[in-house]
């Protein structure tokens, strides 16, 4: 019989792409995901050159300046990267800092008018981004739809865009309400699926640790039937350990499979992550 543990000689990752609906109704700047989870969708006003804190009208639904909104926004999306940089000093998009899946020729940058308004989803919620395609905004009879370039269209008018990896949305009009309106997307997760193949020997692992076939736990006495040439053990559980024999994984059988010396047996463990 070979040891307890044995080298698993086959192993592939394949790798799955699942996606998930949400429509989240805005009212007041906000929006909720239901009793799924406590995160929200918030909606900002940027404005530029506006006034600092504690004068009027400065600050957006949601507490924050107008005039802050409007430069994150700018500098983290819109503003140039210096000519004067080559692509050895600086590997960043012409336009953008933090979105560059699709800054090709595809999408227009669009330059932020003196307002813009803002949608911000959550992390949690895009899980490894928004689906390109997915994203719908409607409020009255307004509806507003993303090109899968990044280009936020109303029709075929270019009214904004969608930082799919960042869960941010721009849009650069005023005849848009943000702060009620009805948002759909989808999120994209991206699902590895794991599988080893576990193969025994017919000469490997014939023996038992299970403890029911002692008849005097004390003194290490055996039931006879562990004697006989027909017993063999049952496999219920394979266990995945790393180098320093810690248990990582434990795939069960749906139902115990006898041990056999006759032939060799394989199992095949899968776990997603």
């Amino acid at each position: 019989m070979a040891g307890a543990f044995k080298t698993i000689a086959t192993k592939n990752i394949t790798r799955h792409t699942a996606h998930k609906s949400y429509e989240v109704v805005l009212v007041g700047a906000s929006g909720s995901f239901g009793t799924e989870t406590d995160l929200e969708v918030f909606a900002y006003t940027g404005i530029k050159n506006t006034g600092e804190y504690g004068l009027a009208d400065t600050a957006t639904t949601n507490g924050h300046n107008k005039r802050d909104i409007y430069s994150s926004i700018n500098a983290d999306f819109y503003m140039k990267v210096p000519s004067t940089l080559s692509g050895s000093d600086d590997a960043r998009s012409v336009y953008g800092l933090v979105d560059q899946t699709h800054s090709g020729s595809l999408r227009t940058i669009i330059d932020p008018l003196t307002t813009s308004q803002v949608i911000s989803i959550p992390h949690l919620m895009i899980g490894d981004g928004i689906k390109p395609g997915s994203v719908q905004i409607t409020s009255g009879s307004l509806s507003y739809s993303d090109d899968i370039h990044g280009n936020l269209l109303l029709g075929a008018t270019k009214s904004g865009n969608v930082y799919y990896e960042s869960g941010m949305i721009v849009i650069h009009t005023e005849s848009l309400d943000t702060h009620d309106c009805t948002l759909s997307f989808k999120n994209t997760h991206v699902i590895e699926e794991h599988e080893y193949m576990c193969n025994a020997g017919k000469h490997e692992f014939n023996a038992t640790t299970n403890h029911s076939v002692l008849s005097d736990i004390e003194n290490k006495t055996m039931h006879g039937f562990v004697s006989s040439s027909a017993w063999n053990p049952y496999v219920t559980t394979v266990g995945l350990y790393d180098d320093a024999n810690n248990l990582l994984a434990i795939g069960k059988l749906g139902q115990a499979i006898k041990k056999s010396e006759k032939y060799d047996t394989s199992y095949v463990v899968r776990f997603d992550t």
